[in-house]
């Protein structure tokens, strides 16, 4: 399977009004997942249940956070960092080695988004030459044994989300999920 250059297409001109804008909020996930703010920050609230508060009353928890406008998690995919077409860091690389290096991006606009065939594979450009490429896990969609195993997902301003990856899959719909 093979993504299409229309389909291509229509994925980088949803992605066009992203591109300029500062990366911040820059961090290392559980695994090697990475989230990244663009645009305006927004303050989320989430509320849930609290199963340990359950003797005492409290069943609702209810956690603030701040995300951006635009929030890229690069989620179940192989990725790398590279500056000047040398490689800083993968994604097996230590946490603590990841996490430094990932701080090269904070701060610096995203200029491109290029989708590369046959699969989903991306490369991200920033400021100071700095490359992050993500790598496709599975070539079929429904390798993946649970479902929702996207390799990255873009959470939008207008509350849709892109979903790009397993294998040659993609979707833009509303989010049902907090961000």
């Amino acid at each position: 399977m093979s993504i299409n250059p229309t389909e291509r297409n229509l994925i980088e001109a949803k992605m066009s009004p992203l591109l300029g804008h500062k990366a911040w909020g820059v961090s290392l996930g559980h695994g090697s997942f990475i989230t990244l703010e663009f645009g305006n920050p927004v303050k989320q609230v989430v509320e849930y249940r609290n199963p340990v508060k359950r003797k005492h009353g409290n069943l609702v928890k209810r956690s603030e956070y701040t995300r951006g406008e635009w929030h890229l998690w690069i989620y179940l995919c192989a990725w790398r960092l590279e500056q000047n077409l040398e490689v800083l860091v993968a994604c097996e690389d230590s946490r603590s080695k990841i996490a430094l290096e990932l701080q090269k991006i904070e701060g610096m606009n995203l200029k491109s988004v290029k989708l590369i065939p046959p699969l989903w594979d991306t490369l991200f450009t920033f400021d100071n030459q700095l490359a992050l490429r993500t790598f496709s896990l599975y070539s079929d969609p429904s390798e993946p044994e649970e479902e929702g195993a996207e390799d990255w997902m873009l959470f939008m301003p207008d509350g849709n989300v892109l979903a790009v990856g397993s294998g040659s899959q993609w979707c833009c719909e509303k989010s049902s999920k907090s961000r």
